[in-house]
């Protein structure tokens, strides 16, 4: 995956919703009172603000603008650091615009997760592999915080730990944490502001994405659209293991360019955590990847099959992705999934 790619990658996963909302809470209410705060605050809160986020050695500074609204969303990200870049979410799509390309995703074929940290609206799904404490107080971007940690009951994944508004429940910090309890990502407002109200003029994204931003001479920016993908129905594959408490919540397969061989794509998630599985023939062409890497809280590991390349990608441990990737089994014939 080059740079660029990347680069919008990072941006559409920080691209979904966010936290917040101003309803009075005791100062007694325990860890579930405040992730339960949180959840309910997502969806209404008008607020502006730049934050830094951090994944291994790479630093970004953004600004994002969001407004609140139980069916009409909407967000931007604009990368104040690096090459330019935008983060549109509205009408259900995520759209990633750069000066080379812009990239329209349908919220319905692309599983982003709330922004910074997704958690479902029951949290019972979550109390039997994490457990919710309540930490100290903590000041964030000059505002009082509550700190809360979600720590994982087994070593298949990771805790986080999050700084709470404790005027709204707003997420002004976030730290998703090894086993050591050593952050492997972070996020920190530098500045947050609410808005009682967002001109919609904010999420409009302009005809040609970012050419006024070209200097003399460069390309013109492209258009494309990602590939959808279709649901799969019988597979030659079988995960043989999955840590306890992952569900498959995607089985698509896929071709990245026209004429570009098929690629075969499962997405498992537990409520926090998600894992990709692809799996596409080689034909000849070299493995992208054989064995482990990582970059900052994504960890990969890559082997070949029949022929085949199986890679395993997601935010949990290292040896999470390989138990994954050495359970499966090419069965050499058509089975549903």
């Amino acid at each position: 995956m080059n740079r660029t790619l990347l680069h919008c990658a990072v941006l559409a996963l920080a691209a979904g919703s966010f936290p917040a909302a101003g309803w009075p809470q005791p100062p007694t209410a325990n860890a579930r009172q405040w992730l339960e705060r949180m959840i309910q605050a997502t969806q209404t809160l008008n607020y502006e603000g730049t934050f830094v986020y951090v994944q291994g050695p790479y630093i970004e500074a953004m600004h994002i603008v969001h407004s609140g609204g139980n069916d009409h969303e909407r967000q931007r990200l604009i990368s104040l650091s690096g090459p330019l870049r935008e983060v549109v979410v509205a009408n259900n799509s995520v759209i990633c615009l750069s000066p080379e390309r812009q990239a329209t995703v349908a919220g319905s074929d692309y599983p982003r997760s709330p922004f910074p940290v997704s958690i479902p609206s029951e949290l019972g799904q979550l109390e039997s592999h994490y457990e919710f404490t309540v930490l100290g107080e903590d000041r964030v971007a000059g505002l009082d915080t509550q700190m809360i940690a979600i720590r994982p009951k087994d070593t298949w994944r990771f805790g986080y730990r999050l700084w709470l508004d404790r005027r709204n429940g707003m997420v002004l910090r976030s730290a998703l944490l090894d086993d050591k309890d050593h952050p492997v990502e972070q996020l920190m407002f530098t500045d947050f502001q609410l808005k009682p109200h967002i001109d919609e003029a904010e999420f409009k994204t302009p005809t040609a994405p970012l050419e006024t931003q070209l200097p003399p001479g460069s390309p013109s920016g492209g258009n494309a659209k990602a590939a959808t993908g279709e649901p799969v129905t019988q597979s030659e594959w079988r995960i043989g293991q999955m840590p306890e408490g992952f569900i498959k919540a995607l089985h698509n397969r896929f071709v990245k360019t026209p004429g570009h061989r098929q690629t075969e794509h499962l997405v498992f998630a537990d409520g926090l955590a998600t894992i990709s599985v692809f799996l596409e023939k080689l034909d000849g062409a070299p493995a992208l990847l054989q064995g482990a890497s990582q970059l900052g809280s994504m960890n990969a590991f890559g082997m070949t099959l029949d022929g085949y390349q199986i890679l395993v990608v997601g935010e949990v441990p290292a040896a999470t992705v390989k138990r994954i990737a050495d359970s499966i089994q090419h069965t050499g014939g058509v089975a549903k999934p």
